[in-house]
């Protein structure tokens, strides 16, 4: 079972095929898909990075959005299957993400660092779909992916 790894840079064969979006606080790379698109709030670039690697791989469209107002801008131009949130984000505090994903009922998988397990507990119980912890196995997110409710363009 293979961790996510943080590499410096997107391998050339995936930025090759990317486009990115700049516009109302929203960075966005949009890329062929069949399973329909996920929106990231990560701040460490390395991550994004990965996780922008392992799901382009899958066939997902990512999104990127850099704050609250970005992600909510991307919630009203399209249909989002899930949004994959950093839990201690410095501009986006949990509780802001979950009640703009509640409004459209996307589910939020969060990710964190050293997250006590009451506080990863209490996301859930606020609307959080899943937590995991960083470094997580790849085939973790992609399972929890896989799992999303079917009401969605998944």
């Amino acid at each position: 079972m293979e961790t996510c790894r943080f590499p410096s840079s997107i391998p050339e064969e995936c930025s090759s095929r990317a486009i990115a979006l700049r516009g109302a606080g929203v960075v966005a790379i949009r890329a062929e898909s069949s399973k329909g698109i996920l929106v990231v709030l990560e701040p460490d670039e390395n991550v994004r990075d990965a996780l922008l690697t392992l799901l382009r791989a899958r066939n997902w469209t990512i999104e990127t959005a850099n704050d609250p107002q970005g992600l909510q801008h991307l919630l009203a131009e399209q249909e989002v299957a899930a949004v994959i949130s950093e839990a201690s984000a410095p501009r986006s505090p949990a509780s802001e993400i979950l009640r703009i994903c509640a409004q459209g009922q996307v589910p939020v998988i969060f990710t964190g660092y050293d997250l006590p397990a009451q506080d990863a507990v209490d996301l859930i119980r606020q609307g959080g779909y899943n937590y995991l912890e960083k470094p997580f196995r790849q085939d973790r997110m992609l399972e929890l992916l896989n799992q999303l409710p079917k009401g969605r363009d998944v």
